[in-house]
């Protein structure tokens, strides 16, 4: 969309060059300023003028073949007309990402961002799923907006019309129940190494092949123990319908140097992938960070698995190192990233806005 006439002078457009958008505005799409950074090169942009200023503007990345998460939104949604500007510049995005492949658009607003989720429904989102928002410790103790405390979020996603409807009649994968997110306990021994062992077969993501992870129910369960009585370490499973649908193990270093930093392990069977889970247990992870006094979490992710990427990224990963050839999959070399994440930039982060 090289560019797209609405109305007299208002102008929608591509924006090849992020960095000279006014960061009053961006700042105003993302209320953890300190993020844009984290997304604002590796993202599509693209603007609504008028007159010849900016007055909105949308980032996305590209998390799968099909899929794509707004990651900023921003402009001002308070008057009528501001609101049917916002509303336009999202269907033209979203028509624009369609033609690119895309099938479903994902966005998250504050469940107290009246106004922005009026807005996103208004351009055809439906809220996916509420899941407690991992930033609330971030917020002034008390923090609210129209009366609304600042403790959750919506997941909102936008599919073609003729999905929308079948998903809604039971066209796709439906779960009775939303996951439950809970720490591991010794029963879950045998149902999560069962849930591995399917990740194995169902993804090149994870470090087994199918059939080459040796671990027994024993070993399962030893491994349990020694995290459950572990100071610094952690697992978490997610659980729907009494089965384990994915995993986060959070280990953590064993001599007094290393001891405030966790190094992350995280699995998601596919039929639950795209649905927040992910997010969801991290966010239960940082809250179990706090408490600990966790400084510090590592972990690597394969080149490739872009939409594993881009997720640590938007909780506030960074790329520290790039370990080329590290894997052989499928034949092919594989580079892994690392990425690390400073907690104490999340728990320094308070805002008052």
């Amino acid at each position: 969309m090289e560019r797209d006439r609405i109305s007299g002078n208002e102008i929608i457009q591509a924006e090849p060059q992020p960095g000279g958008l006014p960061r009053e505005l961006l700042d105003s799409g993302d209320l953890l300023t300190w993020r844009i950074e984290t997304y604002l090169h590796e993202a599509q942009w693209w603007t609504l003028s008028l007159g010849g200023e900016i007055r909105s503007a949308v980032g996305c990345l590209r998390i799968g073949a099909e899929e794509a998460e707004i990651a900023n939104a921003a402009g001002a949604v308070r008057s009528e007309e501001e609101a049917r500007r916002f509303v336009r510049l999202l269907n033209a995005v979203c028509g624009e990402l369609r033609q690119g492949g895309v099938r479903r658009v994902m966005a998250y607003v504050g469940s107290w961002q009246t106004d922005r989720l009026t807005a996103y429904q208004q351009a055809g989102f439906r809220v996916a799923a509420v899941e407690p928002d991992y930033y609330a410790g971030c917020w002034a103790d008390g923090a609210s907006t129209n009366g609304i405390r600042r403790l959750d979020r919506l997941m909102l996603e936008k599919l073609p019309e003729s999905e929308a409807g079948s998903s809604a009649r039971g066209g796709g994968v439906i779960h009775a129940a939303p996951p439950i997110v809970r720490r591991v306990e010794l029963r879950d021994s045998q149902g999560l190494l069962a849930m591995k062992k399917q990740l194995d077969r169902e993804t090149t993501s994870m470090l087994y092949e199918p059939g080459e992870r040796r671990m027994t129910d024993g070993d399962q369960l030893e491994q349990i123990r020694g995290l459950l009585r572990s100071s610094n370490s952690l697992m978490l499973v997610a659980e729907s319908d009494g089965c384990i649908v994915g995993y986060l193990e959070a280990t953590g270093g064993k001599v007094r140097r290393n001891q405030h930093t966790i190094y992350i392990v995280i699995g998601i069977l596919e039929d639950h992938t795209g649905y927040g889970l992910g997010r969801q247990l991290f966010a239960e992870m940082l809250e179990w960070t706090k408490r600990r006094r966790i400084l510090r979490a590592e972990l690597t992710v394969q080149a490739s698995n872009q939409r594993a990427y881009r997720l640590y990224r938007s909780i506030g990963f960074k790329l520290e190192g790039i370990m080329r050839g590290a894997l052989i999959v499928e034949g092919e070399p594989v580079d892994l990233y690392q990425m690390g994440l400073d907690l104490r930039t999340i728990q320094r982060s308070r805002v008052d806005k």
